[in-house]
């Protein structure tokens, strides 16, 4: 069901459901935080760089799985936004952090462009969405790069929950992809949209609530120059939220009727 915010006529004392706004300006990045986990025998630290406007980030170095947070931990959320690699080297891991708890507990999309072993795992091409829950919430404790490398089957603090693999799913070289997520929208549910231009790619909904609510970011994996941009999130109200405006709103439009009244 559409969610809806409310709009007052104090001159009427009505009020009018509307759409909530889905064209808000992009969101300014420069409070984001960039995250590493930078593992033993990896690839080094990731670097996040802000473009001019501060609407646009590309991380630019081939690194260990890193993030940038957006420090906002929201109980429901939408998201929409567009990526892409900026180059034709590497083919690896670009994609999205969303229900982020801490550095060892939250979902994963990520998007692998060739097929590829590494670190004794297995990385099939294309798109997965994944659940990460480690014991002490420090994920260069409880996670390693092989769960964030496998891509096919649970290893270890990893549980894929949807997959979309196949020899023609991965990303290509210099491609805008458009990114929309509904996290926690519909309670225990995750929606997300992936297209090209007008082609949609991949249209997935997952029903799980380990993660009701945390931080959403940028993601990539031993992937260079990966730039977001864009990015528009929008907190949902609970629907408790609505009842209360609701209610408010009933009874302030009958104090204004009743001040009306008595001025005649």
């Amino acid at each position: 069901m559409m969610k809806k915010n409310l709009r007052y006529l104090a001159t009427a004392g009505l009020f009018l459901l509307t759409p909530l706004a889905t064209h808000a300006a992009p969101i300014d990045l420069s409070s984001w935080t960039p995250l590493t986990l930078n593992y033993p025998g990896g690839q080094g630290a990731g670097s996040w760089v802000l473009e001019p406007g501060n609407t646009a980030v590309k991380q630019v170095i081939n690194a260990d799985p890193s993030f940038f947070l957006n420090n906002l931990n929201l109980s429901s959320y939408s998201v929409d936004g567009s990526w892409q690699v900026t180059t034709t080297s590497d083919d690896d891991y670009m994609g999205f952090v969303f229900g982020y708890q801490n550095s060892s507990n939250f979902y994963l999309f990520d998007w692998k462009q060739v097929a590829q072993g590494y670190v004794g795992r297995t990385a099939a091409e294309g798109m997965t969405i994944k659940e990460f829950h480690g014991a002490t919430g420090n994920g260069l404790a409880d996670l390693s790069l092989e769960e964030f490398w496998e891509n096919t089957a649970n290893f270890g603090d990893m549980e894929i929950l949807a997959t979309n693999h196949s020899s023609t799913k991965g990303w290509a070289d210099n491609v805008l992809y458009n990114f929309h997520l509904d996290f926690n929208v519909n309670p225990g549910e995750i929606h997300i949209v992936v297209k090209q231009g007008a082609t949609e790619l991949w249209n997935v909904t997952v029903v799980d609530a380990s993660f009701t609510s945390g931080q959403f970011g940028f993601y990539n994996n031993s992937q260079e120059n990966v730039r977001y941009a864009g990015f528009e999130v929008t907190p949902v109200p609970e629907p408790e939220t609505y009842a209360m405006l609701l209610a408010g709103l009933v009874l302030t439009g009958f104090a204004a009727r009743r001040r009306k009244a008595a001025q005649v």
